[in-house]
């Protein structure tokens, strides 16, 4: 009893170690990234802000103001600000408002959350993907349509449309996107870095998937070592060893993991279903840029014609199965090692001829 209860505890103990090195760095990669502004004006008049300070959720729309937490909430927070106006194209405040208010943000705010605010940001080049939720409302020829410099159309179909982007501001956010190019309100609206970026990570989930395989090979082969705990005690030793070494690999891995926040759930990362449903979409409508087979006169895959698409398509293509792949060889290398050590205990255990 005092056996099975030892490798129980073991077993949870490699996982609540490894759950709280996830547990920070989920915390750490779930913060929103926010811009901020400043509402103008003074004691004599209304202060205002830029009409795109409105956030817009399933909720309706709404206006965040930023301050600093103390105590257990220190760090910068957004607090959701009432009676404000909307004007023809700028928000009208009362004449006591100050301090900075939120104008974009990465995914939609909650209510006393903690955010990180970018001041500035690089630029680069990218490329958009809008999804238009019923298709394009607009008889819009995109290619002779009035976009601001430095955004031209590359491809476009019933509901999507991809734009190159020569000088986007990083990181990237769709509210930014969508008040520079205001043809796409009412879209969904994607990044090609930040897709590139979120498939990056799959390597690490393969790696993250293996690591705790191999510990669950390990413990099995474990378990059965320990009928004959004080026989086994080296070979015991050995996989205990190795397990610690695996846990000391799990923050190693995360730190690798960069997540992009504008594909991230709004609330917990363990939604799979927001992140699944955005990968589905991105490249579904890349899919439907594809021209008909009947056109092509040949079977080929359906990947749209312009570069960039082809490119995150087959990068895609890539990384999607890694996670199960690695988590297969997590398990088939930790149950080499264990076959190794039978072998290794069969030819120290066999009868020697005098």
């Amino acid at each position: 009893m005092k056996k099975k209860a030892l490798l129980i505890f073991t077993l949870i103990f490699w996982i609540v170690g490894a759950c709280t090195f996830l547990s920070i760095k989920v915390e750490e990669q779930m913060i929103p990234q926010v811009t901020a502004v400043e509402p103008d004006g003074g004691w004599d008049r209304d202060s205002s802000l830029p009409a795109d300070c409105l956030i817009e959720d399933e909720n309706g729309l709404h206006l965040y103001k930023l301050y600093e937490g103390t105590g257990w909430e220190a760090g910068t927070r957004a607090t959701e600000e009432q009676g404000w106006l909307l004007g023809e194209d700028k928000l009208i405040l009362g004449n006591s408002s100050w301090g900075d208010f939120v104008q974009y943000s990465s995914k939609p705010l909650r209510e006393g959350e903690l955010v990180e605010v970018v001041r500035g940001g690089s630029k680069t080049e990218d490329h958009w993907l809008a999804v238009f939720p019923e298709g394009l409302e607009l008889e819009l020829a995109w290619d002779d349509a009035d976009l601001p410099g430095g955004v031209t159309a590359e491809e476009w179909g019933q509901r999507a449309v991809q734009l190159y982007v020569e000088d986007d501001t990083v990181p990237f956010m769709a509210s930014r996107a969508k008040s520079r190019v205001p043809y796409l309100a009412g879209a969904t609206v994607y990044s090609f870095n930040d897709m590139n970026q979120l498939l990056d990570n799959f390597t690490a989930f393969g790696l993250l998937l293996g690591i705790f395989t191999a510990v669950l090979v390990i413990w099995a082969f474990s378990c059965v070592y320990s009928k004959e705990a004080r026989r086994n005690r080296w070979y015991l030793c050995v996989n205990l060893a190795l397990g610690v070494l695996l846990l000391a690999c799990v923050p190693l891995v995360l730190n690798t993991v960069d997540l992009p926040s504008s594909l991230l759930p709004r609330e917990r990362i363990t939604d799979f279903g927001t992140i699944t449903r955005a990968i589905d979409e991105f490249f579904g409508a890349l899919k439907s840029f594809a021209p008909p087979a009947a056109a092509t006169g040949e079977l080929k895959p359906s990947l749209p014609e312009s570069i960039a698409g082809q490119e995150i398509v087959a990068a895609k293509n890539m990384v999607i199965a890694r996670p199960i792949l690695f988590g297969f060889f997590g398990a088939f290398f930790a149950a080499i090692f264990a076959l190794a050590e039978r072998v290794v205990m069969y030819i120290r255990r066999r009868p020697r001829i005098k």
